[in-house]
């Protein structure tokens, strides 16, 4: 059995040391992250409930968890006197180097701790001293998230050492970068230890260091064998952040500018990749493999994917249950059980998402109620609806036929922002404000089609005040008040929709 689990983690270490750690901020190639270490295996893991927001609770009291959760009993264990007995989980030895700081600080090099990051660093002394403590909050809400990760045998506090690195010749004349460590463009990562080059912008740098951080947790944990887009996309995930004032740092959030979030790009990515034809369906994404990570594009693929299924309220749910599926072969086999039965939703609505993915994109007001209409007929002549101005798509109640005609009429006046004062609209929109081409507040509509009809929720067609015209194909007629999928939030109203059969 011993010999079977190393094979395992020798398995792992090979698959996860061609992958990379770390996507740049440009087309250069991100390399891989590796993974030596061989913990003892178990049946499940240790996951606590994930809140909806990150708890705030201290990281003694996360390391409190860790005692009270590390105990699990073995599945169907031999009938012996100790069969009841708990089968204890300990993660690796931390192994990590001991380094003469003196002598380091002669070079140029110095050390910043805290409780959960040793930071050795040539840059700035004032930047310097202000990372560790992000590595810290971030313990805390990936202990949130996946659970706290279990004890070592010495019951020693866990900590990662961290290389940031600017001057490489002097890092490499002091040691600090191993032989064997492979060449690397922005980070690696190996047991408890990362290595990182400085980055040009100060966000990037501290996203960088969030994701190297976020591959030693979860590989720390017992026999993780995930498939790359979730490590690659949980790590992009969690290091994009928001840094307040007051030195608080809030993970896991929605870029809202690229100013903001400079050095990233990976809304970019994704409208450039969209635009130029090169759009990845999610089982694209699912099934990448680790070679494909030396290219920037697939750490933007695997965080969108993170982000919308994370995010999503219908979704993320289940998503999240599959932080306790990390180890063995359950992955992939979760996932498909937990979403199989949504699979047609999933394609709709990630194709919307990609392609009208921009910063500060709601995801929680773009998702989709899917309620299949009804057809008009001598009983049913005509449905009202209401359609709100702070949603996506909204069914309408009503089944359209191919080749008929509808009449749709629109009235009611609603509020599209607040600042610097209110806009009021109607129907037919706001000339002096466009969103995707068309004034904003403009009722617009399409189709989602029963069958396998080819028509898109993407091919969309205005309606304003009403008009008259001819369904392309059969399905459930949508409807939503045209506005940016950033500015959702602050729109306030309605308007009542009237939908009939056109006249022969």
């Amino acid at each position: 059995m011993q010999s079977w689990v190393t094979i395992r983690w020798f398995l792992l270490a090979l698959s996860v040391l061609v992958a990379s750690g770390c996507g740049g901020q440009s087309k250069t190639k991100p390399q891989p992250s590796s993974v030596d270490s061989k913990p003892p295996s178990r049946e499940k893991p240790a996951v606590s409930p994930v809140t909806e927001k990150h708890s705030p609770e201290t990281s003694e009291t996360a390391d409190a968890k860790v005692a009270d959760s590390t105990v699990r009993e073995t599945p169907n264990p031999p009938v012996s006197d100790s069969s009841t007995a708990p089968q204890q989980v300990f993660r690796p030895a931390d192994e990590r180097p001991k380094h003469d700081d003196k002598a380091l600080e002669r070079l140029g090099i110095r050390r910043y701790d805290s409780k959960r990051l040793i930071l050795y660093t040539d840059i700035d002394p004032q930047v310097a001293a202000t990372l560790p403590p992000v590595i810290d909050q971030a313990y805390i809400a990936l202990s949130d998230y996946f659970g706290p990760i279990p004890p070592d045998r010495a019951r020693s506090e866990y900590q990662m050492t961290g290389y940031l690195i600017k001057d490489e010749a002097t890092f490499r004349e002091a040691g600090l970068i191993p032989g064997d460590l492979p060449p690397f463009d922005h980070g690696r990562h190996r047991r408890n230890e990362f290595w990182m080059r400085e980055q040009k912008y100060d966000y990037y740098r501290r996203h960088l260091l969030i994701h190297e951080a976020t591959h030693c947790f979860m590989t720390v944990m017992p026999d993780v064998e995930a498939p790359v887009w979730y490590m690659e996309g949980m790590a992009e995930y969690f290091g994009t952040h928001r840094l307040a004032n007051d030195g608080k740092v809030t993970f896991c959030v929605m870029p809202t500018s690229p100013e903001e979030f400079a050095g990233a790009g990976r809304i970019t990515i994704i409208r450039t990749e969209c635009s130029a034809g090169r759009k990845r369906t999610i089982d694209s994404i699912l099934s990448l493999n680790p070679v494909e990570f030396l290219k920037t594009e697939h750490y933007a693929w695997a965080w969108s994917l993170t982000l919308f299924l994370d995010t999503h309220p219908r979704y993320r749910e289940r998503f999240r249950q599959l932080r306790g599926y990390l180890q063995r072969n359950a992955f992939a086999t979760q996932y498909y059980r937990m979403f199989d039965a949504d699979a047609r939703d999933l394609v709709t609505e990630w194709d919307l998402y990609v392609q009208n993915l921009q910063y500060g994109y709601d995801a929680e007001r773009a998702a989709i109620e899917f309620t299949q209409g009804a057809e008009l007929n001598q009983a049913r002549p005509k449905h009202q609806c209401e359609i709100l101005a702070d949603r996506g798509w909204q069914p309408s109640g009503v089944l359209v036929k191919e080749g008929e005609s509808y009449e749709l009429s629109a009235t009611g006046r609603f509020e599209l922002a607040k600042n610097p004062v209110p806009w009021i609209s109607e129907p037919q929109g706001i000339s002096f404000r466009y969103s995707d081409g068309r004034p904003v507040g403009t009722l617009i509509a399409c189709i989602r089609t029963d069958g396998d009809s080819g028509e898109s929720m993407l091919r969309t067609k205005a309606i304003g005040r009403g008009t008259t015209f001819r369904v392309p194909a059969t399905g459930t007629l949508y409807l939503r008040l045209n506005d940016d999928w950033s500015s959702l939030h602050d729109n306030r109203g309605q308007v009542i929709v009237e939908i009939k059969r056109a006249s022969q």
